[in-house]
Order: C-alpha cells, then structure tokens, then sequence
C-alpha cells in the first residue's frame, strides 16, 4: 500500500501521488559474533525507528511537500488560464458551489442555493465540466488543491480545529471502507448503515486528517497499520451498527 493510500482508497488524487514514500526501516548495525548480547532484544530495538530516524524522514517529507507547492506555483504562473474564472465563477466559487450540491440532496433546494450563489444549474455545470477537463491536464493538481481546500472550508472543516472524529475511529473507518470495497459492496449504503454517516462526511475527515498526516509522517505511518487492523476486522464480518460514530 503507498503511503497515502489509505486516505481514500483506490481513489488517490494527483497531489497524493505526489506524497514522500513510507519511511523505510533504519539500518541494523552488524553485531560482533563474539559480543556477548541478546538476539531478541537487540533485534527489536534495531528495527525500532528512533526519534531521530522519524524526524529525518518528517524533514524529507516537508521538502517534498515544499517542492510540490512551487511546482504549482510555477504551473499556475506558466498557464493563467488553468485557473481562470469560468463566467465568471473562480475555482473557489465552484468548489463552494460543488460542497453545497453534495450536502444538499433535494434538486428544488439545489436550484435556490445556486441562485444565491449567483448561478443558477446552467452556469454550474458549465463552469464544473470546464474546471474538471483543465483538471486533466493539471499535472501538479494545481486546480486539485485550490478545489479541496475550498470545498472543506465550505463544508466547515477546521484544519487547526479539534479533531471531527477521533484518530482511532478514522481508522476504523478507513479500514471498513477498504473491507467492503475489496468486497464489492455498496460502500455509501455501508457507512449509512453501519455508521450513521455520508460519503460528504468521509470526505471532511478525510481532509482534517489527511492535512494532519502531511505534518507528521509518523501519525500516517500508525493509520495505515489501524486501517490493515481493522480492514482485517470487517473483512472478518466483524464491526456493526453499535459503531456509530458520534459526529
């Protein structure tokens, strides 16, 4: 599994592939044969990543962060069109257009906020399907980045804010997810019914901790082993509906 796989399944965007790889195991110094030592324990803290190992690889992964942010910013100064407005409607707008759709099922409801947005159905799907096609040729998801930040500040994620759900139950949650899509079942009808949620909510957890797992490479290292757990758990036929999760 690469390293930001786990984030949202099978479905990375360009800028996770742009994510350092995991931190690989630091290295095991020989032992003399003739030291007089005990294999075991030797062999466990060897193979225990230190502090230090850790904030190497935290100091690799902001340089790639950082390389990642000039390279939008160069693609964003080479083509002012990848990020021009559509009629009028900015990236930003689209993405708050795009968060209100998804949290608001009834198509009536839909049409008012649009207008109170200043669109109306027309516009949106104008500017969505010109906004999407640039986004294939947005080789640094420059336009993937202005998107996903808007749309989480419209859906009202705090980044610096406390935690929308817990650690361990984001892993849970990222497991069962990987359960029943290795499956074949309906994943949206899953969470409803196991925990009480929608695929909008997955997506505001997801930027919190995913923004969380970008500063501390460590803390993505110990999801993914919470996610193999507890995929293996619902893979099982274990989790239920007492698993709610209190949003």
């Amino acid at each position: 599994m690469g390293f930001f796989d786990f984030l949202f399944g099978k479905a990375k965007n360009k800028a996770e592939d742009l994510a350092p790889p995991p931190p690989p195991p630091p290295p095991v110094e020989d032992v003399e044969e003739d030291e007089d030592v005990d294999s075991d324990e030797d062999n466990d803290s060897g193979n225990e990543p230190s502090e230090q190992d850790w904030a190497n690889v935290q100091a690799m992964a902001d340089a790639a962060h950082a390389e990642m942010r000039a390279k939008q910013a160069a693609a964003a100064a080479a083509d002012p069109t990848l990020t021009a407005p559509v009629d009028g409607v900015t990236v930003e707008m689209w993405a708050q257009a795009a968060a209100m759709m998804a949290s608001t099922p009834d198509a009536a409801l839909q049409t008012q906020k649009l207008a109170a947005l200043g669109m109306d159905r027309a516009r949106y799907d104008k500017c969505n399907n010109e906004f999407q096609a640039r986004m294939q040729r947005d080789q640094t998801a420059v336009i993937a980045t202005i998107f996903g930040n808007a749309f989480s500040a419209a859906q009202g994620v705090n980044m610096a804010g406390p935690e929308p759900i817990s650690f361990e139950k984001y892993g849970e949650l990222a497991g069962a997810q990987a359960a029943w899509g290795e499956q074949g079942m309906d994943v949206n009808r899953k969470l409803m019914e196991v925990f009480g949620i929608t695929a909008v909510d997955v997506s505001n957890y997801g930027a919190y901790w995913s923004n969380r797992f970008m500063n501390d490479v460590k803390l993505a290292m110990e999801h993914g082993n919470l996610l193999e757990q507890y995929k293996a758990k619902y893979l099982a036929g274990g989790g239920g509906a007492d698993d709610d999760i209190d949003i």
